[in-house]
């Protein structure tokens, strides 16, 4: 497993808020309790232009707790008229492809960095990405997926920004203790025959991914519990203090 190419990103949670343009509703939507009511949320969005132009916003479907969070870049046409994420050609082509490992759309959780189609199926403008943010950071909160499969370059490049998805396809790499794993996108794989074995090749190994970020949380409450034995261990050592008049004081103020 590798980590990202500016090694790990201990201080994204602090620059992912600062990049997500806060408006003052982000802290509501993270306080969404489950995967509906964000969903709900996205639905009515006005945040960027984009909700000028859609017909249905794409919130995402599947699974409220996966083992697997597919990401791609954008809803487009079929999408956008049906609101769900993945249902046109791209879409019956990963279907095909999770059935290689096999899992179904509903052992899994679909959805997209934005979450309104870009006029012309266009790539997202930043600021669009930007008031998208905090919806996705708040689905991977809720869901706490072992692996996020990015679909596609831009996706993957949310998450690993300088990294190019002809190095990294098929690469697990940690991103805030979740494994990251990028995937051409199934679009790609349409055009080219060559692509659409890369992508079958570098699915089959989603489950080897999954048990690494299993062995990641494995060692993580190890540590842990290591850490909470020694500090019990520590204190319990320590000779008693005795009590003075101050501290039977202290004990009746409130603050």
């Amino acid at each position: 497993m590798t980590e990202p190419p500016n090694g790990p990103n201990r201080a994204a949670p602090e620059r992912v808020a600062r990049d997500a343009a806060s408006t003052g509703d982000d802290k509501y939507i993270g306080k969404q309790f489950s995967i509906e009511e964000i969903a709900a949320v996205v639905r009515s969005c006005t945040r960027c232009g984009l909700a000028g132009t859609r017909i249905n916003a794409v919130p995402g479907e599947g699974s409220d707790s996966p083992s697997i969070l597919f990401i791609g870049e954008g809803p487009g046409a079929n999408e956008d008229q049906q609101g769900r994420p993945f249902v046109g050609r791209a879409g019956k082509l990963l279907d095909e492809l999770l059935g290689v490992v096999p899992l179904l759309r509903s052992d899994v959780y679909i959805t997209n960095v934005v979450k309104c189609r870009p006029p012309g199926n266009r790539d997202p403008l930043p600021e669009e990405v930007r008031a998208c943010w905090p919806y996705l950071e708040a689905q991977i909160s809720l869901l706490k997926p072992h692996v996020i499969a990015t679909l596609g370059r831009h996706a993957m490049n949310r998450f690993l920004p300088n990294a190019r998805i002809s190095d990294q396809h098929g690469r697990a790499t940690v991103w805030r203790d979740i494994v990251i794993f990028p995937l051409y996108h199934p679009a790609a794989a349409l055009r080219s025959t060559t692509l659409r074995q890369t992508l079958e090749n570098d699915i089959r190994s989603l489950p080897a991914a999954v048990l690494q970020s299993l062995e990641m949380s494995a060692v993580r409450s190890q540590t842990r519990s290591e850490t909470d034995v020694s500090i019990a261990a520590d204190s319990t050592s320590r000779p008693p203090r005795e009590s003075s008049a101050d501290d039977e004081a202290n004990q009746n103020r409130l603050f």
